[in-house]
């Protein structure tokens, strides 16, 4: 699973995120069914989206660029990789009673991704706290892109092992400008997403919708261990 966010600020951001998602499908998939090395299809399948937004330059309107993350999901772990601040989320259903110091961060719902954008900077850099890192004009000025003039472009590659049953989110900033905590989007999006991802996704995007709407919003919602 992925996706693909345009950057507005490039030109024909529009066409640079669906060129790029549609050119970095296939290779971490067919990865997955060869037994091949994610790591490394995952790095590739952001290659193929490169030279597809390249590829663009060749009509009008020249070249854009776009946010990229995926997930590649097998019966025991998930192989993430981004570039950008389009983000993946671990989402599962709050404990019943607090958990115990010892136990695994995994086993509540987290972002899994650090966005390549200067806000996360500023917040790294102790120079802003989060929230007002966030509503800071340069919450969404990304450092890290697919396509025109990337720079530094090497993608985020990590390996997540899930400790139990729950949904790998990947999503836009259209939703977690208005929702970045995991707890509360696990809150709405479960235990809905477990059974029907689908109709869990379109919840999410009617509550950004109502929320302001003002980008983009995609979402993907995969149920961990992925069924057969």
């Amino acid at each position: 699973a992925g996706i693909c966010d345009g950057v507005s600020t490039s030109i024909r951001p529009a066409g640079a995120a669906p060129a790029a998602a549609q050119a970095a499908a296939a290779v971490p998939s067919t990865a997955a069914q060869d037994g091949t090395d994610l790591t490394e299809a995952s790095s590739a399948a952001v290659r193929s989206a490169e030279d597809a937004v390249a590829g663009l330059a060749e009509s009008p309107g020249g070249v854009g660029s776009a946010t990229f993350v995926s997930a590649v999901i097998t019966s025991s772990a998930a192989t993430l990789c981004w570039l950008g601040d389009s983000r993946a989320y671990w989402l599962v259903a709050p404990a019943a009673e607090p958990p115990a110091p010892q136990s695994p961060a995994s086993e509540t719902a987290q972002r899994l991704t650090r966005d390549d954008s200067l806000a996360e900077e500023m917040v790294a850099a102790g120079l802003l706290p989060e929230d007002q890192a966030l509503s800071s004009p340069h919450a969404h000025v990304v450092t890290r892109w697919v396509g025109a003039d990337p720079g530094e472009a090497t993608p985020h590659v990590v390996t997540f092992e899930p400790p139990g049953p729950g949904v790998l989110m990947l999503c836009s900033d259209g939703l977690w400008n208005y929702q970045p905590d995991a707890g509360k989007l696990a809150e709405l999006a479960l235990l809905a997403a477990l059974t029907d991802p689908l109709g869990a996704a379109q919840a999410l995007v009617t509550f950004a919708i109502e929320a302001g709407g003002r980008d983009n919003i995609t979402v993907v919602l995969a149920p961990f261990p992925p069924r057969t």
